[in-house]
């Protein structure tokens, strides 16, 4: 059996096509998320896969950064801290 998407969902993938969507079981309250067909493949050939490549989350490490606002020269302070700590 294959569920079909509610009216209420297809709108929240349709409001946000590049992120999951979170929906919540009324009887149970667990959570559960909706992802495209083509992320859930490659999320789960790596889950089983038991092999990681670190360099592989680079580009989305870097898009996270970039939109948490990281590149912003008042940041750059952070970068020499401990130069500027007191020894104790």
């Amino acid at each position: 059996m294959t569920p079909k998407l509610s009216d209420e969902q297809r709108l929240a993938i349709n409001d946000a096509p590049e992120c999951p969507v979170v929906v919540v079981d009324d009887l149970t309250q667990r959570r559960y998320v909706l992802v495209p067909e083509d992320v859930y493949t490659r999320l789960q050939a790596v889950v089983t896969s038991g092999v990681l490549d670190i360099r592989e989350t680079y580009a989305a490490q870097e898009q996270a950064a970039l939109a948490a606002g990281w590149d912003d020269p008042a940041l750059d302070a952070y970068n020499d801290y401990d130069a500027h700590r007191t020894p104790q």
